[in-house]
């Protein structure tokens, strides 16, 4: 039978000074941090291999759960990347949610979807960002 590596434990005297630093404050938000709402996050998810994150104390900050489990396996960059791009559109998205609450999405034939697609989608099927979305909006 193999052996596991040892997990690495990050010191807890090394976790209060975090807090401490930290203001008592999530690292990304500044919210505050109650024992019940506080998570230790790898600021370099391990399970992102190509970012090669370690489990040592530099990639450990602490942060209030629920960013953290909006956060998942991004880096910050990549976090704060998606947050921008969620206010950025969120009108269209106020608008979509005004269209779905009054019940006004319109039904599309088959023949009028596969028009759609082949007028929005390249090669691969993927929604290309060049076309405009023609049906619908």
């Amino acid at each position: 039978m193999e052996a596991r590596p040892a997990k690495k434990v990050i010191p807890l005297d090394y976790i209060r000074g975090l807090l401490v630093a930290q203001g008592g404050r999530c690292a990304i938000t500044g919210l505050p941090l109650d024992p019940q709402d506080v998570n230790a996050d790898h600021i370099l998810p391990l399970s992102r291999k190509e970012l090669s994150p370690t489990k040592t104390e530099e990639n450990i900050w602490l942060v209030h759960k629920r960013v953290n489990a909006m956060k998942g396996t991004m880096a910050y960059e990549e976090f704060v990347h998606m947050c921008r791009m969620v206010l950025d559109h969120q009108s269209q998205t106020e608008q979509l949610l005004g269209q779905i609450k009054t019940r006004n999405i319109k039904p599309v034939s088959k023949d009028d979807f596969d028009a759609w697609v082949s007028s929005m989608c390249d090669d691969t099927g993927r929604i290309s960002s060049e076309r405009s979305n023609g049906l619908g909006r």
